[in-house]
């Protein structure tokens, strides 16, 4: 069975899943956590009750999961594969994330005697030591490509820097030349469309030779490229449009090597996440003073009518409220199957109902759950109709909605679920 989406939004369990995501350190990470769902598996439950456990413990000894530089970089790693180029920035972010996946796996493999779950979740990862390397020679922190990264863009960035010398050299003998003084606006070389020019007096216009590429917004100064610089002009652009050719070169054979390990990057940055989750649930736990529930399952004693269900929580609080916040105390004991809640208006009635399935749906996420004790049943269905939901669309009364509501839930519900139930009959003469 699975819980239905209506009882989660009326528990607000979104809410809850928006408070864990604030913990998570990457996006994939927030993304698993506000796409989780309740298990109604025993042991599933229980699984993750203890990992959320062991998370807490490291952050409590100071060994914290350290997630820093992991990126969600799936769909650049899968198009990789289609042959998209990989900028240099994107390369450094795949290769910070392997490295962090390696260094986790490596930290959780020796710790596995004290948290094994959390070490078994990295044992598929694949941190492409070699991809890392490659990069790692080809790029360096400032994501620009090394001169190293090949002999060609080594030979072409010793070529570059020459011309780009010789041409400085010529543009400095003009603007310095004293027979030009009085035709400069400024003794300076700056550039205008990616070529070098001088800044001369438009009405010198031809007293020095040489193309006009613009003009300055008075019309006094016109920016020309001499013609005695055109020819070492044109060798510092072709060099620079064969740097850029080179770069593209490497960045695509890159490229390549990241889509032959596609699915291993995508791997890594999957288990990252998972770890991501699971260490936002401790750290939600922790700031809450969360406790780790006991979970048991749901057995019939023979001989009683009793449905076999466990709800015990001592000084339960509901996680939304802030400020200071009434704790409750519910016991299910063996002999109550039913639970009917009276009392005035603004007693706490309906925040009471909202802590107890609010609590049980984090308990079956693998939440921590702010109380001082909880022993819970895994539930495979948690059913709820609270609050004034009608219907304007279907012309639905209040109390036509409620009772919607609940004849679906009388349909859906079996005898290991959880039925919560406020103000039954509201909306109609109590008489």
């Amino acid at each position: 069975m699975m819980i239905s989406e209506k009882s989660l939004q009326t528990l607000e369990l979104h809410k809850i899943l928006e408070q864990v995501a604030r913990h998570a350190s990457f996006g994939a990470g927030a993304e698993l956590v506000r796409e989780a769902l309740p298990t109604t598996n025993l042991e599933e439950a229980r699984s993750w009750q203890r990992e959320t456990a062991e998370a807490l413990d490291m952050i409590r000894e100071n060994t914290a999961l350290n997630l820093a530089g992991a990126r969600d970089v799936r769909a650049v790693a899968m198009n990789a594969q289609r042959g998209i180029v990989i900028e240099a920035n994107v390369l450094l972010d795949i290769r910070q994330t392997m490295r962090r996946a390696g260094i986790l796996q490596r930290t959780l493999d020796k710790l596995k005697g004290k948290y094994p779950l959390l070490a078994e979740i990295t044992e598929t990862v694949d941190e492409c030591k070699a991809l890392q390397d490659t990069i790692s020679s080809s790029i360096d922190d400032n994501a620009e490509v090394k001169d190293t990264a090949s002999a060609r863009l080594a030979i072409i960035r010793h070529d570059l820097k020459v011309s780009f010398e010789r041409l400085q050299s010529k543009l400095r003998r003009i603007v310095q030349s004293k027979s030009n003084e009085l035709y400069l606006q400024e003794s300076i070389v700056t550039t205008r469309n990616g070529r070098y020019v001088i800044p001369i007096k438009a009405d010198y216009k031809g007293k020095i030779p040489g193309i006009v590429h613009d003009t300055s917004s008075s019309g006094a100064t016109l920016f020309i490229e001499p013609l005695e610089t055109i020819e070492l002009n044109n060798q510092w652009r072709e060099l620079q449009i064969e740097e850029e050719k080179e770069i593209r070169r490497i960045l695509a054979a890159l490229t390549d090597q990241v889509g032959d390990v596609a699915e291993q990057v995508v791997r890594a940055v999957e288990v990252l996440a998972y770890l991501d989750f699971v260490n936002a649930r401790a750290l939600h736990a922790k700031a809450m003073n969360a406790v780790q529930p006991k979970l048991v399952g749901i057995n019939r004693k023979s001989g009683t009518q009793h449905p076999g269900s466990t709800i015990r929580l001592v000084s339960a609080r509901h996680p939304l409220l802030k400020g200071n916040v009434v704790p409750i105390d519910i016991d299910f004991d063996d002999t109550t199957w039913v639970l009917v809640i009276t009392g005035p208006n603004t007693g706490g009635k309906t925040v009471s109902l909202k802590t107890v399935g609010l609590l049980i749906l984090m308990a079956q996420i693998g939440l921590h759950v702010p109380a001082e004790q909880a022993t819970l049943s895994v539930f495979e269905g948690v059913f709820a109709d609270i609050g004034d939901e009608q219907s304007i669309e279907q012309s639905l009364s209040t109390f036509s909605s409620h009772m919607t509501n609940i004849i679906h839930i009388l349909r859906e519900c079996n005898e290991k679920s959880l039925v919560i139930l406020n103000q039954l009959g509201a909306g109609t003469d109590p008489a």
